[in-house]
């Protein structure tokens, strides 16, 4: 008969260490973080305007303290057209388009070999998912959960979750760890909240609203302001 044992570790024997954060209070490193909104609420719009925002090393929206720098993303989307709609609109960002590199499969650790970015958007969830439709969605989400703690970069998943929730919203919205909300406001404005956070009390945390305008034929985001 074989028998296994158990390495047990204690609590006193790890390290504290504090929360490293892309936006502060909303978007953590090393964590998944979901994007919800009803279709045509602008999740793919404020994504790229993340993005963007990482590639030139600047602040989030209203943040005033900017990061150490320039840094690399990774952009999965299969909804959208590279040439006729993502790239206009990183351009009409101002975008480093050399920090952002697509894919449009599964990431897997060996991907980032040579390089670390500090942000991954995978837009949507649903389509990602249905690469390797042969694996649970639990351990799809298990495999990013732990890939972005691996490489210490924030997971930005877009999903629309439908109400009253199926099995799978429910999986999405229990994994992640921050969870953002889009809605619309009236009057052309978004309203951003955060309504879920096992890092922060999510009630603390300021909505913020924003604006989609036409800049030269490209939609893009504009208006930051304090919301309600």
């Amino acid at each position: 008969m074989t028998t296994t044992s158990t390495t047990w570790k204690t609590v006193a024997e790890v390290k504290s260490e504090p929360v490293h954060w892309l936006w502060e209070d909303r978007i953590p490193r090393g964590k998944l973080t979901l994007l919800d909104g009803e279709p045509g609420q602008g999740k793919s719009l404020l994504a790229l305007d993340l993005i963007a925002r990482v590639s030139r090393g600047d602040a989030m929206p209203l943040e005033k303290e900017k990061p150490g720098g320039p840094a690399d993303c990774v952009l999965y989307n299969d909804d959208d057209s590279l040439s006729d709609t993502i790239r206009p609109r990183l351009e009409a960002y101002n975008a480093d388009l050399t920090r952002i590199k697509t894919i449009d499969r599964v990431l897997t650790l060996q991907d980032f070999a040579t390089f670390r970015p500090a942000l991954i958007v995978i837009d949507p969830l649903s389509d990602y998912v249905c690469h390797n439709c042969s694996v649970p969605e639990r351990l799809l989400l298990k495999e990013l959960s732990d890939l972005a703690r691996d490489i210490r970069a924030a997971v930005l998943i877009l999903q629309h979750l439908s109400k009253p929730m199926s099995p799978f919203a429910a999986e999405c919205y229990d994994s992640a760890r921050s969870v953002l909300a889009i809605s619309n406001i009236g009057h052309g404005r978004r309203r951003l909240a955060l309504t879920k956070s096992n890092l922060r009390p999510h009630l603390d945390v300021r909505p913020l609203v924003f604006q989609i305008e036409n800049h030269n034929g490209t939609a893009r985001i504009s208006g930051w302001a304090d919301g309600v």
